[in-house]
């Protein structure tokens, strides 16, 4: 017998928690440690924001799917891997030893906000009077649309985006939506006293081509969107937001969208690691940040996305490092890596039951499988009230278009990708501790 630990259960990891019943069958054991019992599918977190969907659609109940299939689901965080002495350390105390583990912990806002010194809260630090929402974790965006509607019942909502990358322009469309629809309005703008502005930095999807990102300015302005480029969001104060010009602007809710970085706890746990890419997302690459490179170090990972230093220890999604080519963070890639690293975790494990301590001086051998990029990937932006901007490299060019359309292609990749792995009945009401109106 061997032991898998898989830390987190996000898009990589789904299909080796599809496969637990094979490797039981076989007789491993497997235990899936996360920070609840729900994983939430980023491609429908600003359709949440907008009210396109209930909490639960988003969804992934996989304490649930854990337990179903045989495996053991720890709702704990890990702190410090051992891998020389093949153990992680959790912040419950809690530790686990293993014989293979594999890394899908996702990834954190690489550039908070600092808070005005004149007053903390619950949220990060921020002043109590100043709710301020990054876009990691996913069910942030829940948290931050029932704030709306809270705040839209007592007066104007003045919501500030900090962020240029696709998760901005998405979740400042969304917000818009989601203060139309608590007003009762039935245009799919931002009503006359509210605003929603968004700061992008630079400037607006720096990596898009001038056609995405002219149709996705013009439905940012059907929204009622402002859009400031050449400014940067800098502090949060109880008033609002500073920029780096020396503007303030009114803001009732901070939404942060300013690129994502890999968690500390590789750097905690004296891996080797990589400073990665910026965007993140689902499988149609919508919920990105685009913004620039992450602050933080991923756990460097060879083709086989095993740890190039400790071969028990694999990964996949933001958190690696891809040392053959760096990756974007964007979910696609993570969706695309599941099958391969569910394969190399199960030779893996099998490499242990039959050869015990040799198979820990095996690395990149030949029964694991390589991960290999696909050239371009497709991205489908939702920008709420049933529309959305597609873009997709074709060739030297690339297959650009917004409206309806591009939403429901969007729709349905994202439901196709949650019917692939929901369990039947899906998430229910109440299994997410977060999913229960405030």
């Amino acid at each position: 017998m061997a032991r898998l630990l898989l830390l987190g259960a996000g898009h990589a990891h789904l299909d080796a928690i599809r496969a637990i019943p094979a490797l039981v069958a076989r007789g491993h054991a497997v235990t899936v440690a996360g920070p609840g019992p729900c994983h939430c599918y980023s491609g429908m977190g600003p359709g949440v924001l907008g009210g396109t969907y209930p909490p639960q659609a988003m969804a992934l109940p996989v304490r649930r799917m854990v337990q179903a299939a045989g495996g053991t689901f720890v709702t704990d965080t890990a702190v410090r891997i051992d891998a020389p002495g093949h153990a992680v350390h959790f912040a419950s105390g809690l530790r686990l030893e293993y014989e293979v583990c594999s890394c899908n912990v996702g990834s954190l806002v690489a550039h908070p906000l600092p808070e005005d010194a004149a007053g903390t809260g619950s949220d990060g630090g921020y002043p109590p009077t100043l709710p301020v929402f990054s876009v990691k974790p996913i069910e942030n965006l829940y948290r931050a649309r029932q704030a709306l509607l809270r705040l839209a019942a007592h007066g104007a909502v003045h919501v500030v985006v900090a962020g240029g990358g696709p998760a901005a322009l998405e979740v400042s469309c969304n917000a818009a939506i989601c203060i139309a629809r608590a007003r009762g309005n039935a245009a799919p703008a931002v009503p006359g006293d509210d605003s929603v502005t968004l700061v992008a930095g630079h400037g607006l999807l720096p990596g898009l081509p001038e056609r995405a990102r002219t149709l996705c300015r013009a439905l940012a302005a059907a929204r009622r969107v402002r859009i400031i480029e050449g400014a940067r969001a800098v502090r949060a104060n109880a008033d609002g937001v500073l920029l780096n010009d020396g503007r303030s602007l009114p803001a009732r809710v901070v939404l942060l969208a300013t690129g994502v970085a890999p968690p500390p706890l590789f750097a905690a746990s004296g891996l080797s690691t990589r400073t990665g890419n910026g965007t993140n997302g689902g499988p149609d690459g919508g919920t990105g940040d685009g913004s620039g490179d992450g602050s933080g170090g991923g756990l460097a990972v060879n083709a086989h996305l095993q740890s190039i230093v400790h071969p028990d220890l694999f990964g996949g999604g933001d958190c690696i490092h891809f040392t053959p080519a760096p990756l974007p963070r964007v979910g696609v890639h993570a969706v695309r890596q599941g099958p391969v690293l569910a394969a190399n975790l199960a030779a893996r494990l099998d490499e242990h039951a039959r050869g015990g301590a040799s198979a820990a001086r095996t690395t990149g051998q030949p029964s694991l499988a390589p991960y290999i990029p696909r050239p371009g990937h497709l991205l489908v932006l939702d920008t709420g009230a049933g529309t959305g901007v597609l873009h997709r490299p074709v060739g030297s060019g690339a297959l650009c278009f917004g409206g309806r359309l591009a939403f429901l292609l969007k729709r349905a990749i994202d439901t196709r990708f949650m019917r692939g792995h929901l369990p039947p009945g899906g998430a229910r009401l109440g299994e997410c501790p977060w999913d229960e109106p405030a």
